[in-house]
């Protein structure tokens, strides 16, 4: 190797970008968002002012160390369809939020989203898979310690968790639970990762969220699939045994499978059972569209369907929300953005490391989608789970992981013959 040579190996490790404590702030964030969830439900009630302040301060204040941090504060320009999709949801909210009839605080929630649009948007500009890997560790660790912490204050036996004090709804915390359970599949070490899984997996089945249960199984299902894609194996011939396993032992045990899910679930229960028509949900999913289909263009205000239903306190369905809310323009943004973003995840999951966390959250995005049909909101930054999704999907790109060797970085040697300048200065002419 020549001195330029070496000295251009040495120029290219002095150009290694600073270290940052992103990932760490990530996993803070998350769980800042639920702890300030949680703490403003527990001493100001449901819609408490101080509530709203907590949750509004632990959503923002990221930008904070974007501005003064060492990364980079303005995000990386999406491609032009991306920025379309955003642009279109942006306008579709904001016109839709005029017509109103809670104009304020749809003004207020548009503003609150559009903010954690852009934290998204920070965070793919300056995470790598590393980065990625350790925010999604401590966020498990955190907020499972929160959940655990919550669910031995609020839970008395025969009732579901939630409901014991009433500070949070069940389905919510089903919710949060979801993310923390498939986000503590980053843990590479077997034994930390099932003492976080397994905590959070039976306060899932304490708020007998059957939603959440599906999300989590699902979700952990297609985590296991690309990792297994990921490493080359026989996944198609694993999944079918699988499954030949699964039906087996269901023929066996059916009964006793039943009486376990139905004690944990209630799915024989006359208020929330399998004949509860999605524990009377349907009633309401029928006003929904019917308030969709008055105001199909923009919809009739960014987070106000809820002051206009009479037959429930919410449409209990992210993507009728999301339609009656925005409209068919702004709902065409999001489901864009969310195709486009599975996409970039499933591509990206293809690589052994860099595809880790990839499939982490292309995993949530899927469990998560499937909760939106039983949950208030499709885009929403009032929870972690939520959040994290919405950062899943606000990818500028797919991660390659691909690192350049290092013959791929120096020049082409030069011909046997030749002498570089610097050999002439020491050596000579001869």
């Amino acid at each position: 190797m020549t001195l330029q040579q070496e000295q251009e190996v040495e120029d290219f490790g002095d150009i290694a970008p600073p270290k940052t404590w992103v990932g760490l702030v990530l996993g803070l964030w998350l769980s800042g968002v639920f702890a300030a969830s949680l703490r403003g439900r527990m001493e100001a009630g449901h819609e408490g002012t101080t509530s709203i302040v907590l949750l509004g301060v632990a959503v923002l204040w990221p930008l904070l160390y974007f501005a003064m941090g060492r990364c980079r504060f303005v995000p990386q320009s999406m491609p032009l369809a991306a920025t379309a999709g955003v642009v279109l949801f942006g306008m579709a909210s904001a016109l839709s939020s005029f017509m109103s009839p809670v104009a304020l605080l749809s003004s207020g929630y548009l503003v609150l989203t559009l903010a954690g649009i852009c934290i998204a948007l920070q965070f793919n500009s300056n995470l790598d898979a590393g980065q990625y890997e350790r925010g999604l560790k401590i966020f498990a660790v955190l907020t499972a310690c929160l959940l655990v912490g919550f669910a031995w204050y609020d839970y008395v036996p025969g009732t579901r968790l939630g409901n014991g004090k009433d500070i949070l709804n069940p389905n919510t915390i089903g919710l949060v639970s979801v993310s923390v359970f498939l986000a503590a599949m980053s843990i590479r070490t077997l034994a930390l990762r099932l003492a976080i899984m397994g905590p959070i997996a039976g306060i899932i089945v304490l708020t007998s969220s059957r939603a959440a249960a599906v999300a989590a199984v699902v979700g952990l299902g297609m985590i296991v699939w690309l990792r297994l894609r990921a490493r080359r194996r026989p996944v198609l011939l694993i999944a079918g045994i699988c499954l030949i396993l699964a039906v087996g032992v269901t023929l066996a045990y059916g009964d006793v499978m039943y009486r376990i899910l139905d004690r944990s679930f209630g799915l024989s229960a006359a208020d929330r059972g399998i004949g509860s028509g999605a524990t009377g949900r349907v009633t309401a999913w029928k006003e929904t569209w019917e308030i969709f289909t008055r105001n199909p263009v923009f919809g009739v205000g960014f987070r106000a369907h809820e002051f206009l239903l009479k037959a429930d306190s919410s449409s209990h369905n992210g993507y009728l929300a999301t339609l009656a809310e925005v409209g068919m323009l702004g709902f065409l943004g999001v489901l864009f953005l969310i195709i486009r973003g599975l996409r970039l995840l499933w591509v990206g999951s293809r690589e052994p490391e860099a595809g880790f966390s990839q499939s982490i959250l292309f995993g949530l995005c899927v469990g998560y989608l499937l909760l939106a049909i039983f949950e208030r909101y499709l885009i929403n930054v009032g929870n972690p789970t939520s959040l994290l999704f919405l950062v899943s999907i606000m990818r500028l790109k797919a991660m390659e992981g691909h690192v350049a060797k290092l013959d791929e970085l120096l020049p082409d040697p030069p011909d046997e013959l030749a002498v570089s300048e610097p050999e002439e200065r020491i050596y000579g002419h001869g």
